[in-house]
């Protein structure tokens, strides 16, 4: 690329490893909007961290058929939070039924008490 006034014949642009958006040259206009495995709000937030604690204390554990489903249910809902910002009420609902149903393994982790606590505050109740 030749600069006006410049004396050098040849500029030259390397441009590697970016993610978003890039413009190289006069009056261009760049925008981009995305959201990559992130959370809406705080509270989504704080209930996606819970989740990814729990989730890896949970896999310390002798899987049998309570522990798979629930962490299938934990990993549904991470997934809804990473990819749409936040879990919707059913999603929550049914995840606080799965975790009221696993008192003993939610008992058993130190994260398990977060994890409901966040559970709560979402669902009101």
């Amino acid at each position: 690329m030749t600069m006006p006034g410049d004396d050098s014949t040849q500029r030259s642009v390397h441009i590697s490893g970016v993610t978003g958006s890039v413009s190289v040259g006069d009056h261009n206009k760049v925008s981009s909007s995305y959201r990559v495995g992130g959370a809406d709000d705080e509270a989504h937030r704080q209930l996606l961290d819970a989740i990814v604690q729990f989730r890896a204390g949970l896999a310390q554990l002798a899987a049998n058929d309570r522990t798979r489903a629930l962490d299938g249910e934990l990993a549904d809902t991470e997934d809804e939070i990473r990819t749409g910002g936040r879990a919707t009420p059913g999603r929550l609902a049914r995840l606080g039924e799965v975790l009221t149903g696993a008192t003993a393994l939610t008992g058993l982790l130190a994260s398990g008490e977060t994890l409901v606590q966040r559970v709560r505050e979402l669902t009101g109740m």
